[in-house]
């Protein structure tokens, strides 16, 4: 705490009163104005530094409930009762020389402790006077209660604040504008809109801030004014200084005036610039739609849940050869059957339609014309504007229901002719064994009967005779079995070819030089026993006999993707690129003449019986180095063969 000067002599007291008394007038104003006391300060300067203590009423200690100290105390009680925080302001003036600054008439606001602890603002004013007669100069001081005025000013900027936080939290542009178009207050959202701050705004004229709508915005203010009534929903666009615009619907209400206030403006804007950008973009995307249904290749319609339709492309009318008019419009009974609207109703809510599926509807029906046409109708369920409906698209598929009836009766001729050409391959092999076997009959009996006098020539041509009976025989056993192909009736049953395999080969009496190769291990697996083993004793067989002067016959197997797959391999004389097709055709051999030595079925029924399985079969091969025949058959289950040495069986 800065110390008082010390006491001077120099000071008359009586002096300081005579002058009080003598200047009535002050003395009345002090009077007035000191609510809460004064006091009296000798100025002190550099030529007389010494001066007497401040001279203080009682009136400002009671005013505060306190005790008015001793006049010695007063100066540091009174430092005690200012607040802390204002301590070190209120020192710097009571304390300043003449020539300082602190000195001012300017009111002087600090905080004073009551005696119940609570502390009051007070406002001090003072007045320099100088003694005429002495040429002194002292400092008056009154003190001001402005504690309720510094409150309620608090208060009101404490509900301004909150109004302003609660105007800047909401996203509606807000103005406040009094009656010259001066716009007083703005939230922040408004700010934002024009890329100023509030601070930028306010205290400014309207045009100020939006030149090109000013002068419109101040006329609607005039009539607002004058008529008395609010103005709604009047679209505009506000300008902004980043160079994006705002659409906003704009609202106009007259506030009351408090305290005889000029009348102001409140104007709301609600920003639409998103609702304006959404609605440009569903009327884009309704017209790209209504562009897509014109042009659908298909008829068009879309359904509400009464059965109206709401929409039809020109498709329809074209389809239907209708010609619609104002006062009759097409309607759902003319498209399609009744029994089928109930078909095309759509869903309820919009969890029914996303769980709901597409349906078709197949239908007879005709046109004005009287003609008739199958119509194909696909339905689903679309939501347009916030409401369930169905869209149907009508496809005339007159002509391909007319191929597929078409397609479907001759599929069952061709059934037919198959069962009947099956059935004559089977009658036929079969009735013409008998007279086969009466002719190889008769053959050896003629043989047995001819005198040993016949020439060697007739004993030749009989030899020829059943030469060719037996091949006759053995062209209608492939043909029995060709015809049976497609009446497999095999049971699938488990076949070990490692033990398959050599049995085939030694039945088939291979000659003596000649030997089979198999790997270590071959699959075992569960299949229909009779094809497989067909398919392997005519690809074994084929390698005997057109691979005779060979050694070898191997067979291997590896597993691929989901089948296997089977060689079948010789060391013969092998088979021309140009004839590998043709072998695998009815009827077809390398051989012509009498010496053709097979029936020309073997491989065509091997490759028939593969492609009944959905597999393949063909053929590899370099003439004079051997064929390799390769078929795929379908596995039960994947098996992992092992490289392991060839087993040579004999």
């Amino acid at each position: 705490m800065t110390t008082p000067p010390p006491l001077s002599a120099t000071f008359d007291m009586k002096a300081l009163r005579d002058y009080l008394q003598s200047h009535g007038e002050l003395f009345f104003d002090v009077l007035e104005l000191a609510t809460c006391g004064f006091y009296l300060r000798p100025i002190h300067s550099a030529s007389s530094p010494d001066t007497q203590p401040p001279l203080f009423s009682q009136l400002c200690f009671s005013s505060l409930g306190q005790n008015a100290p001793p006049s010695a105390d007063a100066v540091s009680t009174w430092l005690q009762l200012v607040h802390p925080e204002d301590r070190e302001v209120f020192e710097h003036c009571f304390f300043a020389p003449e020539e300082h600054p602190g000195i001012t008439e300017t009111p002087l606001r600090y905080r004073l402790r009551r005696g119940d602890g609570s502390y009051r603002y007070s406002e001090e004013r003072g007045r320099k006077i100088t003694l005429e007669e002495s040429g002194e100069a002292i400092w008056l001081s009154v003190l001001l209660d402005v504690d309720g005025h510094f409150h309620a000013k608090q208060e009101l900027e404490d509900s301004h604040r909150e109004i302003q936080t609660i105007l800047d939290t909401i996203p509606t542009f807000v103005w406040i504008k009094d009656d010259s178009h001066r716009i007083l207050r703005v939230n922040r959202a408004a700010a934002d809109a024009t890329g100023m701050s509030p601070k930028e705004i306010e205290g400014r004229l309207t045009r100020e801030i939006y030149p090109q709508q000013g002068d419109r915005f101040q006329a609607s203010d005039r009539q607002l004014l004058e008529d008395k009534q609010p103005l709604r929903r009047v679209p505009e666009t506000l300008e902004n200084q980043n160079g994006k615009d705002y659409k906003v619907l704009i609202d106009k209400y007259e506030m009351p005036s408090l305290h005889d206030q000029a009348p102001r403006i409140l104007v709301v804007g609600t920003n639409i610039t998103e609702i304006d950008e959404a609605q440009r973009a569903l009327a884009n995307k309704e017209a790209q739609f209504r562009n897509l249904f014109e042009r659908s290749p298909m008829g068009s319609v879309l359904i509400d849940s009464n059965h109206q339709l709401q929409l039809v492309n020109s498709k329809i009318e074209s389809m239907y050869q209708l010609a619609p008019t104002a006062d009759r419009p097409i309607q759902l009974s003319d498209l399609l059957p009744l029994y089928l609207h109930d078909q095309l109703t759509p869903p309820a809510n919009r969890r029914a339609s996303q769980a709901s599926s597409p349906r078709q509807l197949e239908f007879q029906t005709s046109r004005i014309d009287g003609s008739e046409m199958r119509i194909s109708v696909v339905t689903v369920p679309i939501e347009v504007e916030n409401q369930i409906m169905t869209l149907a698209t009508f496809t005339d598929i007159t002509e391909r229901h007319l191929v597929a009836i078409d397609l479907k009766a001759k599929q069952e001729e061709l059934e037919r002719s198959n069962e009947d050409l099956d059935r004559f391959a089977y009658i036929a092999s079969h009735d013409l064994k008998a007279p086969l076997r009466g002719i190889m009959h008769l053959a050896e009996w003629i043989n047995e009967d001819m005198p040993k006098q016949v020439g060697q020539e007739v004993r030749k041509h009989l030899t020829m005779l059943n030469a060719q009976v037996s091949r006759m025989d053995r062209l209608l056993n492939d043909l029995l079995a060709y015809a049976r192909v497609n009446q497999q009736t095999d049971t699938v049953e488990p076949i070990d070819l490692n033990v398959a395999l050599p049995q085939l080969f030694a039945f088939m009496s291979p000659p003596g030089t000649m030997r089979l190769s198999l790997p270590e291990r071959l699959p075992s697996l569960t299949t229909a026993r009779g094809p497989l083993e067909q398919v392997f004793r005519n690809l074994i067989g084929n390698s005997i006999k057109h691979a005779s002067q060979g050694s070898v016959v191997t067979v291997t197997s590896e597993v691929i993707d989901d089948s296997y797959q089977f060689t079948v391999s010789d060391d013969g004389p092998g088979i021309p690129s140009i004839a590998q097709e043709r072998i695998f055709g009815m009827f077809q051999t390398l051989e012509s003449g009498q010496d053709r030595r097979g029936t020309g079925m073997g491989l065509h029924l091997v490759k028939r019986l593969v492609q009944v399985q959905g597999c393949e079969a063909w053929v590899e091969s370099d003439k004079g180095e051997g064929a390799t025949f390769r078929f795929t058959w379908p596995a039960d289950e994947k098996i992992i063969p092992v490289d392991e040495p060839q087993l040579s069986i004999t």
